[in-house]
């Protein structure tokens, strides 16, 4: 085994520990390669004052577990947890790019710097969606890739180290002091937004070189935090100080809400504020870097200046102030919020053993989770977090499962009922509730189709209306969009009232139309008056009255001869349902307007709908996807069958699902290459997902692309093992990158030249 500094032995079976990477109070992390699946890990070991506590063995491993599951870009993937001996262990993917502060240290463009910050919001909002705040958001905790990417570490930790394991525990504090939220400081209830506020914290200080509030003591910077204003950046920094006002304010309703609210508010002054091409560094600016900038000097929210010129009176007020808000802070914590804030192990250990910090049972989730039911200001997302919380410490637990499952189910009727009275506002509400709360369930596509159905339908209705008003329904052009657009409701929302009423008004005004020009003699205008009112509402009654009136013209049957011809004619031609008012399908449906039962007409009306969907079929075949939704939405417009419509629709759906699996499996490649699974495990790993993109799309760029990017990596962490004397372990990777990717000359030279210096070892 290579040379491990460290300052005692580390033997984890199945790991080959090479160097230490760092240290903390409570852990100590190496870097090591997993034997198993022969990659390099960060194992975390937990020092042994904390792993002689049974309690906390148990905590540990429970919500390291439960930690495991957080799977996203901007979070360090937790691999395994698990105990030897006297040892307990966290194996973690190994981050090769440093912490944030190693960064600021080098120095950041200031893009770069807001790039970080937009990362970890989106890692902030995945896992606050999971039921998850992190309560130590620092720059030793934001560690990058080797391609850069931002990566947000120890999530959990402060819930394992916390008295109670839990995240709405009040009466205690836990974090580091300079990051935390005025509310953390105090020892209230925690949700995400308190994340945001600690974020906002490392935004100053990657702005400024150093944390907003700071003193010589824990609890007076906790004071800071509840009381002091926020300081005012630099004045080439100001279009950042709304967003750091934001952050940073004091009450957690008054801050951004999530962490896609503070992207939006970055990328508006990316886009917006004329910002300095600069490198911003961890040291403080100096008067000549400011001056270089321009002649505004750093200010704070009261000048430094000013400060010295107070009076004794107004010093000894603000001591007041300061030592009432520690006495209230003391109050809180009942005597013990130093003592956790600092949480040294001996206090770790008395806490425990007066009953302070005491484990929470599975009947104490349970009561939790039926207190949140029972309160109906609580959402479906907080209820089923805390009934899974009950699942997690006693899985069999059947009081939970039915309530879960009783829950979903309520939220679905609620959803349908919503839907269904046209309350799109608290169909969308509980829609995102059930999507919150049951992200995996399949028939979550389902409701969201519904919903987007119905949306659009609404949408057509208003627009359609409207049209109606402005042209009249006596315009034929604007009349048929109308029945078109009408038709489109009834297909997304069946049943629609207004729909249905607005293509009757239609189809009655056509029809008297039709009556007075049959009348009248003139016949092709009565058949074109009837075709619209039939094409409106067939089932109207007056329509047989207006047929009747036609037939009774003696040049009906030539009209229909004719138009029968025409309409061969435009067949022949190609003209099947283009250009408007002069198409086969047209045709065939004004013959079908006065005389029903023609059997020609039908006949004709079924040959076009053979053509459109033989065309329909190229077109997909080709990748004509554009052109196949405009001829759908033709098709309906000219009366084609509900038949041949769904026909072509399911073909385009089948070709858009199996680009769009092309696509996600594309980024599930990515993201298991960014986790370091490019071979293992079976069958979920980068290889296999690509090949079976391959498989979908024969000749895919960007997989052929991947699949080299992992060969690659493979072939790097082989020359990592090789150098540091793991020859076979070595010889495992480099094999399977020419598995990958087999015509790699250099990688075939590698090969052998480690095979000669094998076979020159063994002879000497």
């Amino acid at each position: 085994m290579s040379s491990v500094v460290q300052s005692e032995y580390v033997d984890i079976p199945g790991f080959e520990v090479q160097k230490e990477l760092g240290r903390g109070g409570m852990a100590r992390v190496y870097l090591a390669v997993q034997r198993k699946f022969g990659r390099l890990v960060a194992l975390k070991v937990v020092s042994g004052e904390f792993t002689r506590d049974m309690k906390f063995r148990e905590r540990f491993i429970r919500e390291s577990r439960i930690n495991a599951r957080l799977t996203h870009p901007n979070i360090v993937q937790v691999y395994d947890v698990g105990t030897h001996e006297s040892s307990l262990f966290l194996v973690m993917e190994y981050l090769r790019g440093g912490d944030l502060n190693e960064r600021l240290e080098r120095g950041m463009r200031l893009n770069d710097l807001v790039n970080v910050i937009k990362d970890m919001s989106r890692a902030l909002d995945y896992a606050h969606s999971k039921g998850f705040v992190h309560r130590d958001i620092k720059p030793e905790n934001i560690l990058f890739r080797e391609d850069g990417s931002a990566v947000l570490t120890d999530f959990g930790i402060a819930q394992i180290t916390d008295s109670d394991a839990t995240i709405t525990q009040a009466g205690t504090v836990v974090g580091t002091p300079q990051y935390m939220s005025p509310e953390q400081a105090s020892g209230r209830e925690l949700d995400g937004r308190s994340d945001i506020y600690s974020l906002g914290v490392v935004l100053f200080k990657m702005l400024t070189g150093d944390v907003p509030f700071k003193s010589d003591s824990a609890v007076s910077v906790g004071i800071k935090h509840l009381q002091e204003p926020v300081p005012r950046l630099p004045n080439y920094l100001k279009a950042f100080q709304p967003v750091i006002d934001q952050c940073l304010a004091k009450r957690p309703d008054q801050r951004f809400q999530s962490g896609a609210e503070l992207i939006e508010a970055l990328d508006s002054v990316q886009t917006k504020a004329e910002l300095p091409n600069a490198t911003i560094r961890a040291q403080a600016v100096s008067t000549q870097e400011v001056r270089a900038v321009g002649s505004d000097i750093l200010t704070a929210a009261r000048d430094p200046s000013r400060k010295d010129r107070h009076s004794d009176r107004q010093r000894r007020r603000r001591r007041l102030q300061a030592l009432t808000t520690l006495l209230v802070i003391v109050s809180i914590g009942a005597g013990i919020s130093y003592v956790v804030l600092e949480q040294p192990p001996w206090a770790v250990r008395v806490l425990t053993l007066a009953g302070v910090i005491d484990d929470p049972m599975a009947q104490e989730a349970w009561n939790n989770a039926q207190s949140l039911h029972q309160d109906p200001n609580q959402g479906l997302t907080a209820v089923v977090a805390a009934y899974r919380r009950v699942l997690d410490l006693a899985p069999d637990h059947s009081g939970a499962v039915a309530a879960i499952a009783g829950l979903e189910s309520q939220w679905r009727q609620s959803f349908s009922a919503a839907l269904a009275q046209g309350s799109l506002g608290q169909a969308e509400t509980k829609l995102a509730e059930l999507e919150a709360a049951f992200p995996d369930d399949p028939e979550l596509v389902g409701l969201k189709g519904a919903l987007a159905d119905r949306r659009r339908a609404e949408a057509l209705v208003i627009s359609t209306q409207a049209l109606l008003r402005s042209h009249g329904i006596s315009d034929i052009p604007s009349a048929t969009a109308a029945i078109q657009s009408y038709r489109e409701v009834l297909r997304l929302a069946p049943g629609h009232p207004v729909a249905l009423a607005e293509l009757d008004v239609i189809a009655g005004h056509y029809a008297e139309l039709a009556m007075t020009s049959a009348a009248e003699g003139e016949l092709e205008n009565a058949l074109n008056f009837l075709d619209r009112a039939s094409a409106a509402s067939a089932s109207l009654p007056i329509l047989d009255n207006v047929r009747d009136s036609i037939r009774q013209a003696t040049t009906l049957q030539e009209e229909i001869t004719n138009m029968l011809q025409q309409a061969g004619e435009l067949r022949a031609a190609g003209t099947l349902i283009n250009p408007p008012g002069e198409n086969a399908a047209e045709v065939y449906h004004r013959v079908l307007a006065a005389d029903p039962d023609n059997v020609v007409a039908m006949q004709g009306l079924q040959e076009v709908e053979s053509q459109i969907v033989a065309g329909a079929t190229q077109s997909i075949a080709a990748g004509e996807i554009q052109s196949v939704q405009v001829l759908l939405d033709r098709a309906g417009g000219v009366g084609l069958s509900a038949g041949a419509i769904n026909q072509i629709q399911s073909r385009l759906d089948a070709e858009v699902s199996r680009l769009s699996d092309v696509q996600t499996g594309l980024e599930r490649a990515q993201l298991l290459l960014a986790q370091g699974f490019i071979t293992a495990p079976q069958p979920e790993n980068a290889v296999a997902v690509l090949r079976e993109v391959e498989r979908l799309d024969p000749g895919n760029a960007q997989a052929a692309e991947l699949l080299q990017i992992g060969a690659e990596r493979l072939v790097s962490v082989a020359r990592e093992a090789y150098a540091v004397g793991m020859v076979e372990e070595a010889r495992q990777y480099l094999e399977l990158a020419l598995t990958v990717t087999p015509d790699v000359d250099e990688w075939r030279a590698l090969r052998a030249s480690w095979n000669q210096d094998n076979n020159n070892a063994t002879s000497s």
